[in-house]
């Protein structure tokens, strides 16, 4: 049962399972040697590909991204792809409090400097619906640097998106100890069947 219950889990993150066009906004924060804090305005993110999109006055689509905003939970590439992964172990396991499902995962995919690995993923024991996942990003041993990261998932209208990142780098280096930390929150998720529909209810207020 231990694939089938991983391809059910990861089932839920799989963008095509998702209307054509999804809306959010994201609110980035940094604490440590470069703090700061950034609200970015709504995002407009076409499923299909990924992409960041805005529409021009006629109504004609305009990727404004090209799949490449770093920050986009839709992007193709984003923090966990599911099937650069296999399980190798499924445990009852409490996570902040909360009984979860644990998976220990393998990556697959060739790995390198920069590279972000998971390490597990936490679903809901019944349904088995995505709570968090939690890796580290891979440095060369010249960085003298952890950086570790937590992905969290909520359900919106049914459809299992992206709640918060937050990662947390830890290092040294001649004369210095840096302890950093940087979070982005996605929120306000909304859901379009269509162009026109995302063109009518895009201008509306979000819910706060």
């Amino acid at each position: 049962m231990l694939t089938a219950d991983y391809a059910h889990a990861v089932a839920y993150l799989n963008r095509h399972r998702f209307p054509a066009y999804v809306s959010f906004r994201e609110h980035d924060s940094a604490r440590g040697l470069g703090g700061g804090s950034d609200a970015i305005p709504r995002r407009i993110v076409r499923t299909s590909d990924g992409a960041v999109v805005t529409f021009r006055n006629n109504g004609a689509e305009r990727d404004d991204s090209s799949d490449s905003d770093g920050n986009n939970p839709f992007r193709r590439n984003w923090l966990f792809r599911p099937a650069c992964y296999v399980p190798l172990a499924e445990v009852p396991w409490r996570w902040n409090g909360i009984a979860t499902t644990r998976f220990t995962l393998r990556e697959t995919c060739t790995a390198g400097d920069g590279t972000v690995a998971i390490r597990h993923l936490y679903a809901d024991p019944q349904t088995l619906e995505p709570i968090a996942a939690d890796g580290a990003i891979g440095l060369n041993d010249a960085a003298h640097m952890t950086v570790a990261f937590e992905v969290r998932y909520e359900t919106v209208d049914g459809y299992v998106v992206p709640s918060a990142v937050h990662v947390h780098a830890v290092g040294h280096g001649w004369l210095f100890w840096a302890r950093e930390r940087a979070d982005v929150t996605y929120s306000n998720y909304r859901f379009y069947d269509d162009a026109a529909t995302v063109r009518r209810q895009a201008s509306q207020p979000a819910s706060p």
